[in-house]
């Protein structure tokens, strides 16, 4: 049962470097329905209304942050997580919990890290502004997670299907290396 669970675990962290993981949909009178900006960032990448939301941003005076260590090391990070979650398949039951326990505690410290450095770079953005267009918009700081009203924009910022698969690969893999325990009774190693 725990190898089935690591293998779904590992198929889901594989997903994630494919899904969005993180989105932004931006709604105004005149960017309604179909027509909000929307922005979705993926492992080492963002798409989206970049040149039309970059366009707008010059009259608050924000940059985007497309180019930062974080997101191009991303891809990187999941990469490693996916091997490590395929090590956990191919070692014997008694390492598996370990380096299950291992796995999880390195997906919780870059899920809490990277909320925190996102929430951070956001912050940022809102308040290390440059020359504006518009006067008397005063700074802001967008939600992680959330709606804001900012200047005449409501924003939406939501997790994407692959943060949802990272969740799930770490409670997979978290619950697997709970039934790894080889010193509960009737405890099967398969």
């Amino acid at each position: 049962m725990a190898k089935s669970t690591n293998a779904v675990a590992a198929i889901l962290l594989a997903a994630t470097l494919v899904l969005p993981l993180w989105s932004t949909r931006m709604e105004a009178p005149q960017y309604k329905g179909d027509e909000a900006l929307m922005v979705k960032v993926f492992a080492g990448r963002v798409r989206g209304d970049i040149e039309e939301i970059e366009l707008l941003n010059q009259y608050v005076g924000v940059r985007l942050p497309l180019d930062t260590f974080e997101l191009k090391a991303t891809p990187w990070v999941l990469g490693a997580f996916l091997v490590l979650a395929l090590v956990v398949l191919m070692v014997s039951a008694t390492v598996r919990r370990r380096t299950a326990i291992a796995l999880c505690v390195l997906m919780i410290f870059v899920l809490l890290g990277g909320g925190a450095l996102l929430q951070y770079r956001l912050y940022r953005m809102g308040h290390e502004r440059g020359d504006t267009i518009l006067e008397g918009v005063p700074n802001f700081t967008p939600p992680l997670l959330g709606s804001k009203k900012i200047a005449n924009f409501t924003v939406h910022m939501r997790l994407g299907s692959g943060a949802w698969a990272y969740l799930a690969a770490l409670l997979l893999t978290a619950w697997s290396a709970r039934q790894s325990d080889g010193s509960r009774p009737g405890y099967n190693s398969g």
